[in-house]
């Protein structure tokens, strides 16, 4: 879509998909959770905290612009590599309710 000069059309679908997640899929997970007994809850680690209001605050001085150029993307590509590796080191501990 991006390709074919809609750019806004495309940026739209990424936003939405990602907000129809927050609102709709983590919500439907804990209570998934809590009929079946499993202990998921919203209390998230503060890595995973931090790592959210980041993406948040990148994609928001992403689409502000309104333009897009190759080396935006190798720094979205390599903060998305960032996160993957400390997500990868990261040490959780259980949660005891």
């Amino acid at each position: 879509v991006a390709m074919s000069n809609k750019m806004d059309l495309a940026l739209g679908v990424a936003v939405g998909s990602a907000v129809q997640v927050s609102l709709f899929v983590i919500p439907l997970i804990v209570v998934t959770g809590w009929i079946t007994g499993q202990a998921m809850t919203l209390n998230f680690p503060p890595l995973e905290v931090i790592a959210y209001v980041m993406s948040v605050l990148i994609a928001f001085g992403t689409i502000i612009n309104g333009r897009s150029h190759w080396l935006l993307g190798s720094i979205l590509i390599c903060t998305y590599t960032l996160l993957a590796v400390a997500f990868a080191f990261e040490r959780v501990e259980p949660y005891n309710s």
